[in-house]
């Protein structure tokens, strides 16, 4: 029997340019994955194409989780706008692009 998601406690994540940048990040990275990856490999290639590791990666590694979560679950009213998706459900660590942002990738 699958378990239900635990409830979020948290204030939800605030657009801030620094967001913006990182899910831009995101996106792209996504794109060169053809619209989809795992979320470790997409976070790793980021670090690396940064050079990042150490405390700084970790950190770095939060900054885009959140990211990802804010563009993929915008809240209403926010200025976020829905770029990603979980196309295998709220577990799921793969990460895609929205259906929208995907639109405009070519093979």
């Amino acid at each position: 029997m699958a378990q239900a998601s635990a409830p979020r406690n948290r204030k939800p994540a605030k657009l801030t340019p620094a967001k913006v940048r990182l899910a831009a990040e995101i996106r792209d990275q996504l794109k060169a994955q053809g619209g989809a990856a795992h979320r470790d490999v997409v976070i790793g290639r980021i670090l690396q194409r940064r050079g990042v590791h150490g405390p700084a990666a970790e950190r770095t590694r939060r900054a885009l989780l959140s990211a990802f979560e804010l563009h993929a679950h915008p809240e209403p009213g926010s200025e976020a706008r829905r770029l990603f998706d979980l196309p295998f459900g709220p577990d799921s660590y793969r990460w895609a692009l929205d259906e929208r942002a995907r639109s405009g990738i070519t093979f």
